[in-house]
């Protein structure tokens, strides 16, 4: 019987950033999602059903290095301080996210779920037909504030 290897066993998957049109750039700790066209991510939005993972760290809604003027001599100057196009995405493990400013305080055990901007928010129980947009839940001791980062335990895999 021949065996199946897998295309990816364990660890983060590595995606581009989409363009600045499409809501691109991306900062290490953000939860992301594909932009729905490009096959690029960009920062998750509110209540995401799509959430991809928590980019490991940031990334550039640009494929390339801006040429901003030239020198002496003609020659590009180039502007190499953009973080790289692509990203490691990571969807499960436990991770400080931060919690949104708007969030209500996230208990310890409380069911999180995607915020703007790729932050999380308390998830309300009491919200009809709305399990498949939970992320992860809150692991830290005290819980976490909003506008604070504390522990989620996240896990993206899906059902």
């Amino acid at each position: 019987m021949p065996g199946l290897l897998p295309t990816f066993d364990k660890g983060p998957l590595t995606f581009a950033a989409t363009t600045v049109a499409n809501g691109g750039n991306i900062k290490g700790g953000m939860l992301v999602e594909p932009d729905g066209t490009t096959g690029r991510v960009k920062p998750a939005s509110a209540a995401s059903a799509v959430c991809l993972g928590v980019a490991l760290g940031d990334a550039s809604a640009s494929d390339f290095a801006n040429a901003d003027t030239t020198d002496t001599w003609g020659n590009t100057i180039v502007n190499a301080q953009y973080p790289p196009n692509e990203v490691a995405v990571a969807w499960q493990g436990v991770f400080k996210l931060k919690v949104a400013a708007t969030s209500a305080t996230v208990p310890f055990g409380a069911l999180v779920k995607c915020a703007a901007n790729g932050e999380v928010t308390l998830h309300s129980t009491t919200s009809a037909a709305t399990f498949d947009v939970i992320i992860g839940r809150c692991v830290e001791p005290l819980g976490i504030v909003a506008g604070a980062r504390g522990k989620i335990n996240l896990n993206c895999a899906g059902a």
